[in-house]
């Protein structure tokens, strides 16, 4: 068949009595979020229809709330306004994970805005976030101006979208039958509200607030929360028939889709640092470093305050980011992971190599379609850096060809050194974390029955 011509072929690739349309899901406890108050909410995917999973999305009303400045702390010269993070819904949440039958689909990593934001910096082109992003999930971080003025509440409110979740919605086929697997479960938590950057009424956008400032006391909640999903049918009974068919040649069927892991440690003032994590699975493909500042003396330089957003040095694309983004190179001279004592690369790399290798892990050094959020060398090592090492053949998820390590408990190791003229320099302690992908196997047989196959 496939040496025919495609015209000969065009009947058979139709099929009778096919239809599509959106759904609303609603949640199963409630309809809001929190960072001050409930900070989890459940929703049931439908059963016995083919969802594409690709659709699902959440939406809700995004409002943050700042603090006066009579209450902004001693000193504080003016109004303390909360932002709306750049990322939207995704940067506010803080563990998305799904579960069939009662069965762990993921390990539901924490925390899942960084795992979002890495995998922005470096897949995710310039074109998309300007234009589908800034509409639907704030990609900007707009000043206070006539035109973008803030509420009451010292803070901002927006009608947001999020359309793309990491994890079991990756899977292959897009298009799943849920009529053979056990009702599904999506169970998201809300991030803390330091994920909020702030701005002083009285000073521009990315200007160090007054000292007084505690780095705290601004909130956000999402209210009015709904899901969405487009549902497929096909009413000739052909795809019944294949899938049952399928089941009973194979015994059952197997669908592919990413999961992620977080392995994170702390450093002191002045020392290199690193990280190690333990991982088995069947396929690991991408293994990722991050440092971010974690200072905890008076000037509240770390992650865990609320601060300015970041200002960015490169005059294209975003002009800012929140601080629990900011990913550093921190004086790194090189680096290199090892997996079981297998160095990975085979020598010491530099900084700029890392952005090199996650270009050749897409496969972008022949694509057309070419582009990230980074943008210039400085943003690289001081806002955007990570170290990245891709160990599967392909980005086929259908493929498992990263390293098996099924049969043993791996240990994954970074170590960068110090001494670099790159970024920043190692004034502050860093929380340094290493966040793996790897791809599991849901594994579907007859009566509902599935296991997930690591």
């Amino acid at each position: 068949m496939d040496s025919l011509p495609s015209s000969l072929l065009y009947f058979t690739s139709q099929i009778a009595n096919f239809t599509r349309n959106t759904i609303q899901v609603n949640t199963l406890n409630q309809t809001s979020l929190a960072s001050n108050g409930v900070k989890q909410i459940r929703v049931a995917l439908p059963v016995n229809a083919v969802l594409n999973m690709k659709s699902l999305s959440m939406s809700g009303k995004v409002t943050t709330t700042g603090v006066a400045q009579a209450n902004a702390g001693t000193g504080v010269t003016g109004d303390m306004v909360a932002h709306i993070p750049k990322g939207g819904i995704a940067a506010l949440l803080d563990r998305v994970s799904f579960s069939a039958g009662g069965i762990s689909l993921d390990n539901g990593p924490v925390p899942y805005h960084v795992i979002y934001a890495v995998k922005e910096n470096l897949e995710k082109s310039n074109a998309k976030v300007m234009s589908d992003d800034r509409v639907l999930q704030a990609s900007t971080i707009s000043p206070i101006s006539p035109t973008n003025p803030q509420s009451g509440n010292h803070g901002f409110t927006k009608t947001l979208i999020q359309n793309n979740f990491l994890g079991f919605t990756e899977a292959h086929p897009a298009y799943l039958d849920m009529s053979l697997l056990p009702e599904v479960f999506m169970t998201l938590q809300c991030a803390p509200a330091s994920v909020l950057p702030v701005q002083q009424s009285n000073k521009k956008l990315g200007e160090a607030v007054d000292s007084g400032w505690s780095g705290s006391g601004c909130n956000y909640k999402i209210e009015e929360i709904k899901f969405t999903v487009e549902v497929c049918q096909i009413g000739s009974g052909m795809y019944d028939a294949l899938t049952q068919r399928l089941l009973a040649e194979r015994g059952s069927i197997d669908v592919p889709y990413p999961q992620y892991q977080v392995f994170s440690e702390t450093t002191t003032a002045g020392v290199s640092g690193g990280v190690r994590g333990s991982v088995s699975c069947m396929s690991l493909d991408r293994i990722y470093a991050v440092a971010r500042n974690n200072d905890n003396t008076a000037a509240k330089k770390g992650f865990q305050y609320q601060q300015p957003p970041i200002e960015l040095s490169d005059g294209i694309g975003n002009a800012f980011h929140q601080r629990a983004i900011d990913f550093s190179a921190a004086d790194t001279k090189d680096w290199q992971f090892t997996l079981n004592n297998a160095p990975m690369p085979m020598y010491r790399a530099s900084t700029l190599d890392a952005y090199n290798f996650a270009v050749s892990a897409e496969d972008r050094t022949y694509s057309k379609d070419r582009g990230s959020q980074v943008h210039s060398q400085e943003e690289w090592f001081k806002n955007k850096w990570t170290a990245t090492m891709r160990l599967n053949l392909d980005n086929d998820p259908r493929r498992l060809s990263g390293v098996n390590l099924s049969s043993i408990n791996a240990q994954i190791v970074y170590s960068p050194s110090t001494g670099g003229t790159e970024g920043a320099n190692r004034d502050d302690a860093y929380q340094m974390m290493l966040i793996t992908k790897q791809t599991s196997i849901l594994r579907i047989g007859q009566s509902r029955a599935c296991a997930v196959v690591a």
